[in-house]
């Protein structure tokens, strides 16, 4: 038995087929929308970057660091984050806590974690210094 394919129909299954996949890959981008004025008045910190991967550069920037206090006496801090590219990216962040005399301090929850990204998204990450010895921080990235 010799089946026969209908030109016509698999051609309108293609298409159909295309469209989905163009679709979705269109659907990775993400708009984003906030008040004009914003009410939030953030404590903006000056960052050094040292970057050692320009791969990892022009995939995702940090775009700024805002710090607070919490509990009293806690360092808190946030970062926002862009995915410069139009697909998803998923990238690897952690934090470290640094004391007054440049000491590292050892954190069980400050491990690498992964952030999913989709394309031109920005995103907020942060976190809570464990000890109220952490006067400052620092935020690493890789792929």
């Amino acid at each position: 038995m010799k089946t026969t394919i209908n030109p016509i129909r698999f051609a309108g299954s293609l298409l159909a087929a295309g469209t989905v996949l163009f679709l979705a890959g269109c659907a990775s981008n993400v708009n984003t929308y906030e008040r004009a004025q914003s009410q939030a008045t953030s404590n903006y910190i000056a960052d050094k970057r040292v970057i050692t991967d320009n791969t990892l550069a022009g995939t995702v920037r940090v775009v700024s660091i805002n710090q607070s206090t919490v509990s009293g006496n806690l360092l808190k801090v946030q970062a926002t984050v862009e995915n410069l590219r139009s697909s998803q990216r998923t990238v690897n962040y952690k934090f470290e806590w640094i004391d007054q005399d440049g000491m590292a301090l050892d954190s069980a929850n400050e491990t690498w974690k992964s952030l999913p990204l989709q394309g031109r998204e920005s995103t907020t990450i942060s976190t809570v210094a464990v000890s109220p010895r952490a006067v400052d921080f620092k935020l690493k990235f890789r792929e």
